[in-house]
C-alpha cells in the first residue's frame, strides 16, 4: 500500500517504459489540510506514455522513460503546480437568493458552512450554468448573503506524489485517441475531505433530522436473518485487509464493532478478537473471533470492554448506520489503550433505508471529512484518511459484466492520545 522508494537505474531494458508503452501504473498523493493527513491511491490500468505523460508535472513526465515494473518516481509539488493556484478573487459573496435550493429534483439544498455543492446552485452568477458540476464550498452564511469559494478544493495544498509502474503491456501504443489526465481525475473531489481553511468544523449536521433514517423500525428486525455475504468485491476487501495489517500492531487485542461473519483481519497478528454485531449466526461463523456479543449500538452504546484494554477497534462498512456516533466514538476512546487506533472503512454501497440521512446527501470525500470530524470531536488525535480507487473489478465478481471498476475504499483513523499528547 505504501509506494516504493524511488529507484535509480542506468539504461532502459527490454521490459522498461518507452514513449510507445502502455502500462498499468498507480499514483499516490499525500497532503495535509493542517489538521488531518490525507492519502489517495488511484490505479490506471492502461496508462499511455505517449499520450498521457504530457498531462503530468515535469518531474514525473520526464522521469518515466526506462522505468521497469516495481520502480517508482517521487515528486514534491507546490500548491498550483498540478491545479490552478488558489485565488482570493474566487471567494465571493452573493445574495441569498443566488443559491438555488431546488437545483436537484426532490432534494432541498440547504447552504451549510463548510459543505460542498455543485456550482450549478449559483447558475446565472459568476459564469455558472445549471449543469455546472464543479464543486464550490460555502464559507459563510447570514440572513442576506452567502459567501462561496469557487477555487478547486485541492488548490491550496502542496502535494507529495508517487507513481509506481505495476506492469508493462507488450502492446505498443501508436494510435491516437482519448487522453486522460490521471492526476486531475485523482484530485477532482479529494479536497472535499479537508476541514475549513481556519480549522473550524463543517456544519454537516446542524439539524437533528440529518441523523434520522428512512426505516426507523427496530434494527433487530432488519438484521434478524443472517447475511453470510460480502458487502464489497474481493479487490476492495483486499485493500481493507492490507490497511488493517498496516495499522494494527502485533499481538493486538482488537474489537470489531458492527461485525459480521468476516472481520477482514486475515494475517493480522491478534492476541484476542472481540466481535460485536447484530446477528448471532453471523458472529458464530466468524472463525477468528475469541468472544462474541450480540448488541445494537443504536440501543445501547456502552461497549463490553474494560477501559484502556484494546490496541485497536475496527468498523467495516457500517459507520453510516450509527444514530449517535459521537457517543459510540467516546466509548471506543474509553476502551482503547493510550496510543490505540480506531479504524473505520466504508465504500459507496450501503443499505439506504438504515443509513442516517446525512450520509446520502454527501459526496464520497465529504463522508471522509464527516467521519474524521467525528473522530476529532471525540478526542482522537493524529487523524488520517485514505482512499483507494479505480482498480479493475475481479472478473469472477457477480457485477463484473456491468461494473468494470472495483468498489472504492475509503478509510479514516485516529489514535487515543498518550497522557501528555494534545492534538495541534
Amino acid at each position: 500500500m505504501n509506494a516504493p522508494e524511488m529507484t535509480t537505474f542506468s539504461s532502459p531494458s527490454a521490459h522498461a517504459l518507452t514513449l510507445n508503452s502502455v502500462a498499468a501504473v498507480t499514483f499516490w498523493v499525500r497532503w495535509s489540510d493542517g489538521a488531518v493527513e490525507h492519502e489517495e491511491e488511484w490505479h490506471v490500468p492502461r496508462f499511455s506514455v505517449l499520450r498521457e505523460s504530457l498531462f503530468l508535472p515535469k518531474a514525473l513526465g520526464d522521469g518515466l522513460f526506462g522505468l521497469e515494473p516495481g520502480q517508482s518516481l517521487h515528486a514534491q509539488l507546490k500548491a498550483g503546480e498540478v491545479l490552478d493556484a488558489w485565488l482570493e478573487r474566487d471567494c465571493v459573496s452573493l445574495p441569498q437568493h443566488a443559491f438555488d435550493r431546488q437545483l436537484l429534483p426532490g432534494i432541498e439544498l440547504v447552504p451549510r458552512v463548510g459543505r460542498f455543492y455543485p456550482q450549478g446552485v449559483i447558475h446565472g452568477w459568476q459564469g455558472a450554468n445549471r449543469e455546472d458540476r464543479r464543486p464550490l464550498r460555502v464559507l459563510a452564511v447570514d440572513a442576506e448573503t452567502i459567501t462561496v469559494d469557487l477555487n478547486h478544493p485541492m488548490s491550496r495544498y502542496p502535494l507529495a506524489v508517487d507513481l509506481t509502474v505495476d506492469s508493462i503491456d507488450v502492446e505498443q501504443d501508436l494510435d491516437g485517441g482519448f487522453c486522460a489526465a490521471p492526476l486531475d481525475q485523482l484530485l477532482e473531489f479529494s479536497g472535499m475531505a479537508a476541514c475549513l481553511p481556519d480549522g473550524s468544523n463543517t456544519e454537516y449536521m446542524s439539524d437533528v433530522a440529518l441523523l434520522r433514517r428512512e426505516d426507523e423500525a427496530p434494527d433487530a428486525e432488519f438484521y434478524a436473518q443472517p447475511r453470510m455475504l460480502q458487502h464489497l468485491d474481493a479487490r476492495a476487501l483486499q485493500t481493507v485487509n492490507a490497511l488493517y495489517q498496516r495499522l494494527i500492531p502485533k499481538q493486538a487485542a482488537v474489537l470489531d464493532v458492527m461485525a459480521s461473519h468476516d472481520s477482514h483481519l486475515q494475517n493480522v497478528s491478534l492476541s484476542v478478537l472481540h466481535v460485536l454485531g447484530m446477528n448471532a449466526e453471523e458472529l458464530a461463523a466468524n472463525a477468528l473471533a475469541s468472544t462474541r456479543t450480540v448488541q445494537d449500538l443504536n440501543q445501547r452504546e456502552t461497549l463490553p470492554c474494560a477501559s484502556n484494554s484494546l490496541d485497536a477497534v475496527v468498523c467495516t462498512v457500517s459507520v453510516e448506520y450509527l444514530r449517535r456516533p459521537l457517543i459510540v466514538f467516546a466509548e471506543v476512546l474509553r476502551a482503547l489503550k493510550p496510543g490505540g487506533v480506531f479504524v473505520l472503512t466504508f465504500s459507496n454501497r450501503w443499505f439506504p433505508s438504515k443509513a442516517i440521512a446525512v450520509w446520502s446527501l454527501l459526496q464520497d470525500f465529504e463522508r471522509l471529512g464527516l467521519v474524521s470530524q467525528w473522530l476529532g470531536e471525540s478526542g482522537f488525535v493524529q487523524r488520517q484518511t485514505f482512499s483507494s480507487r479505480n482498480w479493475p473489478r475481479p472478473q469472477t465478481d457477480a457485477y463484473a459484466a456491468n461494473i468494470s471498476t472495483s468498489d472504492p475504499v475509503y478509510a479514516v483513523w485516529g489514535y487515543k492520545p498518550q497522557p501528555s499528547q494534545v492534538e495541534r
